[in-house]
């Protein structure tokens, strides 16, 4: 009975299991970049993400473990995502039970709070399955246990800080604090932080020194196209999840400046700083954030989350219950999450924050829909230029489809798209079709993606492609040019409502 009591509230974990019944509606599109770029390294020898580019535009130590995945899969593509999220669940379980063993070791109620917190980001909502964040709060966790048992191993303390920074290479901004507090417990020793440095190299030195080698920049493609470093962007840079993640750090911040009680307060006040830091070098530097980018600081809001509810013991419910209400309650709460993801199109973002995106019921995922049914419409391993979703559109049809974000390509794609006009290029590359928005909301005549525009003049589209690196339009195509091969209802209307319908588009042979 006690063993039960003790380990209850792993039963959050029941949440995760509702991937199970439809993978496809969890995800999102960017977490399909990794199994499908996996899947041309193990079955075609090639490591793009379609056959016409080699790319570096993924964080590495993820992509090994989707390599792992695809290697061990004998059940069809489909399956390797199963294998994936298996991965996953076990990464937060391992980094939970390292923040049991130090952080939260003498927490009762606060740990199941936290753990909730965890297990709504990391698995109800499904924004970041797939993605490499789930391995990303792992390699924190590791880093923080180390640092939190004294350990005095420089050179392992270097290789968990190259795994940190290969999960995300942004969290370099983290790693750096933490390692001037370890440096201190070494008493600030030449030979230990030369022995630190030795470690972090062995792993992030080939990785860094490759991509110099093979792509002329260190920094992979999309961290390039994404990043705006050094110009900052002031032009009201913040949005929700940033606005909650400064406001709940900085309050955490002042709450372990003047508790002195806390366990491991340095760690932690290094660690939010750290955090703090990389917040605003995704606010200020980085374009097109998602969730995934902010796995430190999910993590110090469940660290809150604890210190709160352990320091004031609130008392509205009473002690010996409060364990078992907090586990089964949250385990309640998740799930019905789950149930709502895998019935409707839940997203809270969209449903609640966007009036333009209604809650309906939908249990299918109508983008792997779409890309399933492309097979009857367009000829095989035909090469596609989408405008957006290219994670799921390539993983379920198997089209080798080119995104317009380039956030997968290399240095001759750019070079081609500067040198040659547009219709040049799809011909050079044999891109017979192209998947666009057609018809726009009633009353818009513009829409912006990332690596195009699409403009509506005197009752029809044009067509403005932009090179993602250089951030300009470099040519255009009216839609008198190309053959409407078939209309589709829009499969992401919950996420972008401002178009109603997407076209397969073929370029005009004169």
């Amino acid at each position: 009975m006690k063993l039960l009591k003790e380990n209850i509230h792993y039963l959050l974990f029941l949440c995760a299991v509702f991937f199970l019944w439809n993978p496809a509606k969890f995800p999102v599109d960017d977490g399909y970049f990794y199994p499908q770029i996996a899947y041309n390294m193990v079955r075609n020898g090639f490591m793009g993400f379609n056959d016409l580019y080699l790319t570096n535009g993924f964080h590495p130590l993820w992509m090994i473990f989707c390599v792992i995945a695809e290697a061990i899969n004998f059940l069809g593509k489909s399956f390797s995502v199963y294998i994936l999220w298996f991965f996953q669940v076990i990464f937060i379980i391992a980094g939970y039970r390292f923040f049991e063993k130090t952080l939260f070791k003498d927490s009762v109620s606060g740990k199941v709070l936290s753990l909730a917190l965890y297990c709504l980001i990391f698995f109800s909502l499904g924004s970041l399955y797939l993605t490499e964040a789930h391995l990303t709060f792992f390699t924190i966790a590791w880093l923080l246990y180390f640092l939190c048992k004294r350990y005095t191993n420089d050179f392992l303390f270097g290789f968990i800080c190259s795994l940190v920074f290969l999960a995300r290479l942004d969290h370099i901004f983290i790693i750096i604090p933490l390692g001037f507090l370890y440096w201190k417990h070494r008493d600030w020793k030449i030979q230990s932080i030369s022995k630190v440095i030795l470690g972090f190299l062995l792993l992030a030195g080939p990785y860094l020194f490759s991509n110099q080698y093979l792509f002329g920049d260190m920094v992979p493609v999309s961290g390039r196209i994404k990043s705006s470093f050094p110009k900052a962007n002031l032009d009201d840079p913040f949005g929700l999840l940033p606005d909650l993640f400064l406001f709940v750090g900085s309050a955490y911040l002042i709450f372990l400046i003047f508790t002195k009680n806390i366990h491991y307060r340095s760690v932690k006040i290094l660690f939010i700083g750290g955090s703090l830091i990389h917040l605003l070098y995704n606010v200020f530097f980085q374009s097109y954030t998602g969730q995934w980018y902010f796995v430190s600081q999910f993590i110090f809001c469940g660290f809150f989350i604890n210190d709160i509810v352990e320091k004031f013991q609130l008392r509205i419910i009473p002690a010996r219950s409060k364990f078992i209400i907090y586990s089964l309650g949250s385990t309640f709460f998740l799930c019905t999450i789950g149930i709502l993801k895998l019935k409707t199109n839940l997203s809270i973002f969209h449903n609640v924050f966007d009036d333009k995106s209604k809650f309906e019921k939908k249990t299918k995922d109508l983008v792997k829909n779409l890309a399933e049914d492309l097979v009857k419409v367009v000829p095989r391993k035909s090469r596609i230029y989408v405008y957006d979703f290219p994670g799921k559109f390539a993983f379920y049809s198997d089209f080798n489809f080119i995104p317009a974000d380039a956030l997968v390509a290399n240095s001759t794609f750019f070079n081609e798209i500067n040198t040659l006009r547009f219709k040049d290029y799809l011909k050079k590359n044999k891109i017979n079709y192209m998947l666009f928005p057609s018809q726009l909301e009633k009353g818009r005549d513009s829409i912006t993606f990332m690596g195009m525009d699409v403009k509506k003049k005197n009752n029809r589209n044009m067509f403005y492609f932009r090179n993602t690196l250089s951030k300009k339009i470099i040519d255009s195509l009216d839609e008198n040019e190309l053959i409407k091969v078939k209309t589709y209802l829009n499969p992401a209307k919950t996420w972008q409502a401002q178009y109603d319908s997407v076209t397969i588009y073929k370029l005009k042979e004169k």
